[in-house]
């Protein structure tokens, strides 16, 4: 039996850290492909894909993700903003100020008395090789 929490997969991890961040910097590309004319036709259809993922990734609720899609329209549409990266400033503050997730918890409780017993062991080993 293992002691110690099990660790999401690697892509799991990669995802989560990274998918933001990809998300936002697409968005801003796709900002910088709808220059010019372009962007009052196809730019509103482009951005609002491309933030509907982006807002399932933060696990928004329903309505969140539309308001937030809609701006990303609009966003993807309104000349001028090509040079700005928006998008990826936004998705990178929002991963930071996120909370962090929640500790895994375990439904016996056993690991918690497994981690003080290991943890009072290794005390009491660093006092016998003082002593």
């Amino acid at each position: 039996m293992s002691t110690e929490p099990e660790k999401p997969d690697f892509f799991v991890r990669l995802y989560r850290a990274l998918g933001p961040l990809a998300g936002g910097l697409l968005l801003d590309f796709a900002d910088l492909a709808t220059f010019g004319p372009t962007g009052f036709f196809a730019g509103p259809f482009i951005g609002v894909a491309i933030a509907f993922w982006i807002c399932s990734i933060y696990r928004f609720s329903f309505w969140t993700k539309v308001m937030l899609s809609l701006l990303a329209g609009l966003y993807c549409s309104i000349p001028m903003t090509e040079p700005l990266p928006l998008a990826t400033l936004i998705t990178t503050a929002c991963r930071f100020f996120e909370s962090p997730p929640s500790p895994p918890s375990s439904s016996s409780g056993t690991s918690g008395q497994i981690r003080k017993q290991v943890d009072s062991t290794i005390i009491e080993n660093e006092e016998e090789d003082e002593a």
